[in-house]
């Protein structure tokens, strides 16, 4: 595999894969070269860590696991491969929070090793690190996708609900194929989004299109870019409408429309039952069955997001990749064209960069448009970017404490943004500010490089 191809000739790589199933895959392929190969898993019993950070100080080895791999003591590093850096899972959010990509880059700089990250779904800090990226001629790519639709809900007619008529076909066609379907929903409490009866189109911030807020009379922008009338900025129409859709309402909605169906409700922290025929739920209802689990014989058919306007348009600098790599797993769990299944994203804004890298099986495009908006708002990896969180009176102390060194965005409610022209500056304001008296005040975080601000 290509993988296996990456690994060093000599001493020792450090495999990172994000996903459990996948490591398994990988560790019989690297094993099956003869090369001695260490997992290395956060979850294991100390004795087994022990045991495998003894193997690993060892060297001449393959180091093989999530982002705690990327601390493997190796004397004889000689390369790094990183799976999927999009994936989450990399990310330690405990204080201090880190990357495990970013900390292997350093380790792969200091030590003068290749870098190297392989993934459908590149990420702008894996480009600017890894330099131009080598891509899969045009037809390759698509082949290894699933067929991608995208149905436009501009048009459709008031109060159809959560189900768009392309959805009702598609998930009724997976099931008579004796197939399983998820529908994927990443909302739970009462997030809104406000649609214009007119023309159906979101209402959005027009400095940065992310989905407004309504607030004392105005739309709102959450990204801080101001406030407008209530009034639709495609059409000029002043009739908005809040949808406010839930996965237990969806869950009920699905049930009704396919009544001899088992359908389940997964929100995070659930497990998926293995006998559903339809799993309703958030983006938690994408991890793929085990190798062990019965479901994994019936093949899923359909993958449908039924409101993917939500992550498209979220108030979230990383929002197109995070939107990207949700299609992704979406597309891992139906396979490629070979399979017949599908991808259904119900939407509004069907023009969107991530919907036509999906569609195309090209994602560079797509980074390369965000790569280039990141450098002009000299947001990371281009500028220096923190979240400040906790009780609201050690945030506002904080934030201005951090006002004498840095650009502080907020703080609104319990969270403030501190920004500076590279990640550098930003660490030194940091370290300049003393922030013991806010910390007084209540709990205080501080999460540089924030995933999700």
């Amino acid at each position: 595999t290509l993988v296996v191809s990456l690994l060093a000739p000599q001493g020792s790589t450090i495999l990172l894969a994000p996903d459990g199933a996948e490591r398994a895959e990988l560790a019989a392929a690297v094993a099956a070269t003869g090369r001695p190969v260490v997992l290395v898993r956060g979850d294991d019993p100390a004795r087994v860590r022990t045991l495998a950070w003894r193997a690993a100080r060892r060297g001449a080895c393959v180091v093989l696991g999530g982002r705690v791999a990327a601390l493997a003591p190796v004397p004889d590093l000689a390369g790094v491969i990183v799976l999927d850096d999009a994936d989450e899972a990399l990310v330690e959010e405990r204080t201090p929070t880190w990357h495990a990509r970013d900390l292997l880059l350093e380790r792969a700089r200091r030590a003068d090793v290749g870098f190297t990250v392989v993934t459908p779904a590149p990420t702008v800090e894996a480009l600017v690190a890894c330099g131009p990226a080598t891509s899969l001629d045009g037809p390759t790519a698509r082949t290894g996708w699933p067929i991608v639709e995208v149905a436009d809900r501009r048009a459709d007619p008031p109060g159809l609900g959560l189900l768009g008529e392309q959805l009702a076909v598609a998930l009724h066609a997976a099931l008579d194929t004796n197939g399983r379907a998820v529908c994927v929903l990443n909302r739970r409490g009462g997030a809104r989004l406000l649609i214009c009866r007119q023309c159906g189109e979101p209402a959005r911030c027009e400095h940065c299109g992310v989905a407004v807020l309504e607030a004392d009379g105005v739309l709102v922008c959450p990204a801080g870019h101001g406030t407008r009338p209530l009034v639709c900025a495609a059409c000029g129409a002043n009739d908005l409408r809040a949808a406010r859709p839930g996965v237990r309402r969806l869950g009920n909605d699905v049930a009704a429309l396919v009544p001899r169906a088992a359908v389940h409700v997964v929100e995070s922290g659930d497990a998926t039952d293995p006998d559903a025929d339809v799993v309703v739920g958030t983006e938690a209802a994408l991890h793929r069955p085990q190798p062990d689990d019965p479901a994994g014989r019936r093949p899923v058919r359909l993958v449908a997001f039924v409101d993917f306007d939500q992550e498209l348009l979220a108030p979230r600098f990383r929002a197109a990749e995070q939107a990207f790599w949700l299609l992704v797993r979406g597309a891992r769990l139906v396979g490629d064209r070979r399979a017949s299944g599908r991808v259904l994203v119900q939407t509004r804004v069907p023009d969107h960069d991530v919907l036509r890298a999906a569609t195309t099986g090209d994602p560079l495009p797509l980074e390369e448009t965000e790569a280039a908006r990141r450098a002009e708002l000299a947001q990371p990896p281009f500028g220096g970017l923190a979240l400040v969180s906790g009780a609201p009176p050690a945030v506002a102390a904080a934030a201005d404490a951090l006002r004498a060194h840095l650009q502080v965005l907020g703080p609104v409610a319990d969270r403030a943004l501190v920004r500076a022209p590279s990640a550098a500056a930003l660490a030194d304001g940091l370290a300049a500010t003393d922030l013991s008296a806010a910390r007084t005040r209540g709990r205080l975080r501080i999460e540089v490089d924030p995933q999700r601000a």
